[in-house]
């Protein structure tokens, strides 16, 4: 790497990782003020909080930091005359800014990753600790749903260990019950459920007089709505659910048959995919527009202007992804629509100066 990119690369993180922790700090200390009343009263679950409540702000925080971490150290370079005495020593704009694009599209594609974990929960995990003082799902209950032509009721769910009580189903041909399955408990183990202590009762195709009845097994495991994962039923049940990317194609693939909307599940999934990626290409958009030295231009004045429109086009692009998961847009229009749009300017930017 040379000289410059090396230089320039310390620079923006430098002002990256000061940002980046400063806006941590600053949401982490609004959320505890705010909650202090219902602040969990055990130190473990405290700090256990606190800790989750950084995670969540990760997904506000870190791709402002990002753009502004930019903006912050071409205003210190033009202030201290460095980026005219790059320019004067025959090194492009494009070679400036590739660095900090590079070191932004890294950092983004390594959130992008994190959003396939448990991290994507962290929100979720953060609510069940103040509200249930534990930060595993509490027991869904009463639970009816149809899934591969069988309706399906659960009298209690426990989503975070993978665990059903009671569960009933009830097979169907043509809009006919074949046969009802019981079972007092349910283990999802390797993508699949296992019905333990199950009852099946089986209907005949024609219920005539004097003809043979309803048959009744006993078995002691039948394994039964493979692919179908606690966090899809759990999910479906809630009006404002998370999901992580694995268990948004999970969901998707499950559900892809049901005659469902899946436009939430889809927004969130595009949201997770293809927002994060909003940060590094208004890096280098907003590169472009920074002046080249402070003689002719109110430093202050443009970095405020470019603080204010990140801002605007981060609540803009916010608005749409509620918009994709309301219904009121398709997500393939609200949320990658927009990104493509970004990316195509921010190219058009780079070759413009190439």
């Amino acid at each position: 790497m040379k000289l410059f990119a090396r230089y320039t690369s310390a620079v923006y993180l430098k002002y990256f990782f000061i940002i980046f922790i400063a806006l941590e700090l600053f949401y982490v200390g609004i959320d505890t003020l705010t909650n202090l009343k219902d602040f969990p009263k055990s130190a473990n679950l405290a700090l256990i909080y606190v800790s989750l409540t950084a995670l969540t702000a990760i997904n506000y925080v870190l791709p402002l930091s990002l753009i502004f971490a930019l903006i912050v150290s071409k205003i210190n370079m033009i202030r201290s005359n460095e980026l005219v005495s790059f320019y004067s020593l025959g090194i492009s704009k494009n070679a400036l800014i590739i660095s900090p694009f590079l070191i932004s599209l890294f950092i983004t594609f390594f959130y992008i990753f994190l959003s396939s974990t448990p991290f994507a929960y962290a929100r979720d995990y953060q609510k069940n600790l103040m509200n249930f003082q534990s930060p595993l799902s509490i027991s869904k209950d009463s639970i009816f749903l149809k899934y591969e032509n069988k309706f399906i009721y659960i009298e209690s769910l426990l989503p975070g260990i993978g665990v059903a009580n009671n569960v009933k189903i009830f097979e169907t041909t043509d809009s006919e019950i074949t046969s009802k399955i019981f079972a007092k408990k349910a283990d999802f183990k390797d993508n699949t459920w296992v019905l333990k202590g199950v009852s099946i009762i089986t209907l005949p195709q024609n219920l005539d007089l004097n003809k043979s009845g309803y048959t009744k097994t006993e078995e002691k495991e039948l394994l039964v709505l493979n692919g179908f994962k606690p966090k899809t039923i759990d999910n479906i049940y809630q009006s404002n659910a998370n999901y992580s990317i694995t268990d948004a194609i999970d969901s998707l693939l499950a559900l892809k048959n049901e005659n469902l909307n899946l436009n939430k599940i889809k927004s969130t999934l595009y949201s997770l995919l293809f927002f994060p990626l909003f940060a590094p290409l208004m890096v280098m958009i907003l590169y472009y527009y920074l002046p080249i030295t402070g003689r002719f231009f109110n430093l202050a004045l443009a970095s405020f202007i470019h603080i204010i429109v990140t801002l605007c086009l981060w609540g803009v692009l916010f608005v749409l992804i509620r918009f994709s998961s309301n219904g009121v847009i398709i997500p393939e229009i609200g949320i990658i629509a927009p990104i493509i749009l970004l990316a195509i300017f921010a190219f058009k930017k780079f070759y413009q100066n190439s």
